[in-house]
């Protein structure tokens, strides 16, 4: 079985450049079956690639962003804030030989005995790498061996504050994806896998700075483009697809394979919303009285300004401190806690509003006897929110966590999380508030471009990619899935019983009848154990680079 993860990749946009310029991903899905594949919400990298990894959803996994609040303190967890194992550690369980290649989330890597396993982006070893992120760790010099020290590629490589980056993007990210499918052809022939898995995030790295290159009806499109920087996005998708075709070969005709995005792209709108003073609007919160943020400065010096390796070894220093004190601060230090009944983290994929909750917050205001009371003034103000511009809403939905997962980690998610309206089909874009914000405004053209953790102008959509083939499958055309359905139909078309916490179902309509009558089960899924905290710090900062925090 391979499984290609390609991070971001949008049907619309396989469909828009079209089997003459990718033919291989159309061949798959010509073979078999493809779909919009339904991200779990939100729709962002980190819960959906653990939802496939796992086959649970974020109240189950634990995983629901990049970070995991406790009171007003945020903490940058990756992959640690995972509690369940992977798939591949119990496939590795019944003797298969598996391999999992970078895919985020999953640091510290899971010492399979019969496999391999390489963490993603969110291990902690960037510039300065080292065997903590490859299992076996005999794998690490014979990687180094063979291709050179292994990095972890940022934005920042690009330097993206200076001019001219955006033209070296595109040609950067294909170099990126055929350097990785290199090592991935070498691990192919080293064993007879049972599963190989590969993750490439260069497509969604395009998305987020190319997408106003890409279409023409994006407010943000720049008036004067450059021929590479039109065909930016599309040069980034034909190098997948070229990897696709080379890691097929490498399998055999008749592989099994499944190619899937953890969530589509869209276009960014020129305006920014800033929920905190939108909150305030409505006397739901109180800013401090007008004075310097003393973290937001340190932080826009420390990762900003500071060379890649010094912020790197600073933001190991005491646990990561020092990133979760000023993110912290940026998020919530504005704010009077003590005379404030809701507030938001602002961050732009999907933002959520948490209850300043008495007995759970360290200066609740809210009695729990009244949360519900709350709850409904709360939705009820932000759904009345209307856009200055155009008079239309800018929440299309204002949604209780209830009513989207359940779990033991429920407690992790924001009490409402809200769905923001598309403007003329363009996500608004969410940034901190403060005393002086206003509660809207329209971005400079300066601002379009989207540099590093400023207002991206591509952003994430809840239906992405999904293809399979093979001698498993039928040719079913488009298909209605989610993401968790893949990884029950990965198992099915294994010969594998799906197990009974799984919350994805298998695609009957799209694999024959005759596929995966074995009785065979995954052992059971234990908790995972306590995971160090030491890559906070590189977590926070490689977040900055790819653009997702402000």
């Amino acid at each position: 079985m391979l499984v290609i993860g390609l991070d971001g990749v949008d049907l619309g946009i396989v469909e828009a450049l079209g089997p003459a310029r990718l033919p291989q991903l159309h061949e798959v899905m010509g073979r078999g079956a493809f779909a919009a594949l339904r991200s779990v919400q939100p729709p962002a990298t980190l819960p959906n690639w653990t939802t496939f990894l796992t086959g649970l959803d974020p109240g189950r996994h634990g995983v629901f962003d990049f970070t995991t609040r406790q009171g007003y303190r945020v903490r940058f967890t990756g992959g640690t804030a995972r509690e369940v194992p992977t798939l591949f550690q119990r496939l590795d369980a019944l003797g298969l030989k598996c391999a999992c290649l970078s895919f985020p989330g999953t640091w510290p890597p899971e010492k399979l005995e019969h496999g391999i396993f390489v963490s993603g982006w969110d291990a902690p070893v960037a510039f300065e790498a080292d065997r903590s992120f490859m299992w076996p760790p005999s794998l690490y010099d014979e990687t180094v061996a063979k291709f050179g020290t292994p990095t972890f590629d940022d934005v920042d490589e690009f330097h993206a504050d200076e001019p001219g980056w955006i033209d070296a993007l595109p040609n950067a990210l294909a170099r990126r994806v055929e350097r990785k499918t290199r090592w991935a052809q070498w691990l192919l022939e080293r064993e007879d896998w049972d599963v190989f898995a590969l993750y490439f995030g260069e497509s969604d790295t395009a998305a987020h700075y190319l997408w106003a290159h890409h279409d023409p009806e994006s407010p943000r499109r720049p008036e004067q483009l450059s021929a590479t920087q039109r065909e930016g996005l599309a040069i980034v998708y034909q190098a997948l697809d070229r990897a696709v075709a080379q890691l097929r070969k490498a399998c055999g005709a008749n592989a099994e394979i499944t190619i899937l995005s953890d969530h589509g792209s869209g276009g960014s709108s020129d305006k920014v919303v800033h929920i905190n003073r939108l909150l305030a609007d409505h006397d739901l919160l109180q800013f401090t009285p007008r004075r310097p943020n003393l973290g937001a400065g340190l932080k826009e010096v420390a990762l900003r300004r500071f060379p890649p390796r010094l912020r790197e070894r600073l933001f190991r220093l005491g646990n990561a401190w020092l990133p979760s004190r000023l993110e912290s601060n940026v998020r919530f230090g504005k704010i009077d806690m003590p005379r404030t009944i809701a507030f938001s983290d602002e961050l732009n994929y999907f933002p959520g509003v948490h209850l300043n909750l008495r007995g759970r917050e360290p200066s609740g205001t809210v009695d729990p006897q009244e949360k519900q009371e709350a709850i409904l003034r709360v939705r009820a103000a932000l759904l009345s929110v209307r856009d200055p511009w155009n008079g239309r809403p800018v929440f299309a939905d204002v949604i209780r966590r209830e009513e989207l997962f359940d779990g033991p980690y429920l407690e992790r998610a924001p009490d409402l999380l809200l769905e923001l309206h598309l403007d003329d089909g363009y996500s608004y874009n969410v940034m901190p508030s403060g005393p002086a914000s206003e509660s809207f405004r329209r971005l400079a053209p300066e601002e379009y471009l989207g540099k590093k953790g400023r207002s991206l102008p591509g952003s994430h959509r809840a239906r992405g990619f999904m293809a399979m083939a093979g001698p498993s499958v039928l040719s079913a055309a488009k298909i209605d899935a989610q993401i968790a359905d893949v990884s029950a139909t990965m198992l099915h078309r294994m010969g594998l019983c799906v197990p009974t916490d799984f919350q994805g179902r298998v695609l009957w309509e799209a694999v024959r009848p005759e596929t995966g009558r074995a009785e065979t089960s995954l052992p059971a899924s234990a908790a995972l154990p306590a995971r160090p905290r030491s890559n906070e710090g590189i977590v926070e900062s490689r977040l900055r680079a790819l653009g997702y925090i402000e």
